[in-house]
């Protein structure tokens, strides 16, 4: 991939090395002293800087030919992008957030509220873990009106809501898919503030109790809280990493948005969000004519003036995308409708937003395209290893000498503003396992505009045993032995001539940090089986079980169907199946069937499945799964 000049690097070590350890210990500074970020982040940018210009100016390959050249440039230009996202990140970052306080008591009289569940084709068990949530919510029950707005018109969901008291909402068809299900629902709703939640989410009962008060700031448009996950997405589950790294959205949904927040560019994700029922009357309710009609709701209110809040607390949890293959249809679905979303509503021309607003919104665009720029950086080491060919003109001295300082100051600016919920190893393997689907939306998207139908996330799918999505897995597969092909050619030519030795070293480097993330994309394509009914919630709850002989006990976990408990000392024989009783202050009474027993360390721990669980039981016990689930991640920590 490079030409080598016969340079030797000793007497540009000390530079290189004096550069390196003044960045270091400036990083060391800024981690300590937070009044020394604002430095760093500038002398991180200039050491930037000084990469791209000798990028720029030195290293085309124009003495190589067309072929040579057209991938010099893309892979210029993939940089170019990656300088600007980061950049943006800085931005982002550089100032912390501070959350605003408000609460409920703030109003006088608290006002009404419509809690709006969009549901299309989601199981009535989904529907009533979410419909239960809301009636719990500490809020005056004169004031909330519940609406399950099916567009599935199905029977079924309305004897579910009129089981549960709530209002049923349906039409005769399904225009603009999600966006027309809530825009028909306001139509038959008359609240002062409007609650939007997915099918699948959760809300904690204090909701409305750290929302509702931020708008008696009348200039308040929406108040958006993070989607959080109670179940295991496919990186943490299908790679066994369950309790050591957090969901892939947790970054944005946590730390990205509170940084958005900052500049008023908090990004509607479609769910866990209060609106001024004003504010989208304003704006002729949610946008429609895209696919992902999150983008532009916010967007809009944004550029009508109106503020957007952001609270960064877990106060609402849903369903994960269970597979791999899944999540790839979904975010190929969010890639296509945010470039649908720019398209017809410009961020750099929308009137009413300001600089800031347009960068973040269009680095929001921009984002999608990193599968592109991610192929390239796949891609431009085989071009090499493979062909010979030469897509970056510069000495491996030249590489240490600009590429190693610019990496670094990167790498550590990342380190600086980040809080260690998201790596950039593990950015890289997201981004990788994207890649070659969302290269092939993006691009079909902004040059084509096909349109293609709203396909709601398939949600609650358990499977019982494990299968490989081979036909996900293809472009990873493809990419991998185009990877080993390059390796062997590569060693057939070093065997040859030692002539390009380093050039190829260097190649096969970039090439192994890649096939690192190809192969774990295809590991993640192993869908492991999902027994589970329901998610368990770990709590520590005294409990009293009612055998031969009332006996103290805790709650290990607990779930909808069922909880764990361990008792001190072992209460007697349990023998299978076993009706037990167990008292609670939680829950009440509640009866179960013991399902397994195990003994250790003069303990007994029990396996408890619900049976004869009333609806107000149901509803204690979901108050206490809602109330301490923290997403999937934190639970298991």
């Amino acid at each position: 991939m490079w030409g080598l000049n016969n340079v030797s690097i000793t007497p540009f070590l000390p530079t290189v090395l004096g550069v390196l350890l003044f960045i270091i210990a400036l990083f060391w500074l800024a981690k300590s002293n937070p009044r020394l970020r604002a430095p760093f982040i500038v002398v991180s940018v200039a050491v930037n800087f000084v990469y791209l210009y000798w990028r720029v100016a030195y290293t085309l390959p124009l003495a190589y030919g067309p072929v040579s050249i057209a991938m010099g440039v893309l892979l210029l230009l993939a940089e170019l992008v990656g300088f600007w996202q980061s950049m943006m990140y800085r931005m982002l970052f550089i100032k912390p957030f501070q959350q605003q306080k408000s609460a409920a008591s703030d109003w006088k009289q608290l006002p009404t509220v419509d809690v709006l569940i969009s549901t299309y084709n989601e199981s009535a068990a989904i529907l009533r873990r979410t419909v239960t949530a809301c009636l719990n919510m500490d809020y005056p029950a004169n004031l909330l009106h519940i609406a399950l707005c099916d567009d599935g018109r199905r029977p079924e969901i309305q004897s579910l809501a009129n089981e549960l008291g709530v209002i049923y909402i349906t039409r005769d068809n399904n225009r603009d898919a999600k966006a027309g299900n809530v825009n028909n629902a306001l139509q038959n709703m008359q609240g002062a503030y409007v609650m939007l939640l997915d099918a699948d989410m959760v809300p904690k009962t204090e909701f409305l109790q750290k929302t509702i008060g931020y708008f008696v700031d009348e200039k308040v448009g929406f108040v958006q809280t993070p989607q959080m996950f109670f179940n295991p997405d496919p990186f943490q589950f299908n790679l066994r990493m369950n309790q050591r790294i957090p969901n892939e959205q947790d970054f944005f949904m946590m730390d990205i948005q509170a940084a958005r927040a900052n500049y008023n560019a908090v990004l509607h994700v479609g769910t866990n969000a209060v609106f001024r029922r004003s504010a989208l009357d304003s704006i002729g309710g949610v946008p429609t004519g895209t696919i992902t009609e999150d983008m532009a709701t916010g967007m809009l209110l944004q550029a009508k003036g109106y503020r957007s809040i952001f609270v960064r607390e877990v106060l609402c949890t849903g369903l994960s995308v269970e597979s791999f293959s899944d999540l790839i249809r979904q975010r190929e679905r969010w890639c296509r409708g945010n470039i649908q979303v720019a398209k017809k509503w410009n961020p750099l021309t929308v009137k009413g937003l300001s600089l800031s607003q347009r960068l973040i919104y269009l680095d929001g665009l921009i984002y999608w395209f990193f599968g592109v720029q991610k192929i390239i950086y796949i891609l431009a080491p085989l071009m090499y290893l493979i062909f010979g060919m030469v897509v970056l003109n510069a000495s491996a001295v030249q590489l240490v000498l600009f590429w190693l300082p610019s990496y670094f100051a990167s790498f550590l600016s990342f380190r600086v503003l980040s809080n260690k919920s998201r790596s950039i190893t593990w950015s890289h393997i997201y981004e990788v396992a994207m890649a070659p689907y969302l290269a092939a939306a993006a691009l079909m998207e902004a040059l084509f505009s096909r349109p293609i139908p709203f396909r709601v996330t398939p949600k609650g799918v358990n499977t019982g045993k494990t299968t490989f999505a081979i036909r996900t897995a293809i472009p990873f597969l493809l990419l991998l032995a185009l990877t080993v092909t390059g390796w062997v050619l590569s060693a057939m030519r070093i065997l040859g001539s030692f002539d390009s030795l380093n050039s190829t070293l260097i190649n096969i480097v970039w090439s192994v940090y890649n096939a690192f993330a190809i192969v774990v994309s295809i590991l993640v394509c192993v869908e492991r089986p999902r027994l589970r009914s329901a998610e368990r919630i770990a709590v520590n709850e005294p409990v009293e079980l009612d055998t031969d002989a009332v006996q103290a006990c805790r709650i290990v976990d607990i779930s909808e169907t069922g909880m764990k408990i361990e008792c001190e000392p072992v209460p007697g024989q349990v023998e299978q199946p076993q009706s037990v009783h167990i008292h609670s202050h939680s829950t009440d009474d509640v009866e179960g069937n013991v399902t397994w027993a195990k003994k250790k360390d003069g303990k007994v721990s029990l396996g408890i499945a619900f049976t004869n669980t009333t609806h107000a039981k149901y509803r204690k016990i979901m108050k206490i799964i809602s109330d301490r689930n923290q997403g999937y991640h934190q639970n298991k920590k």
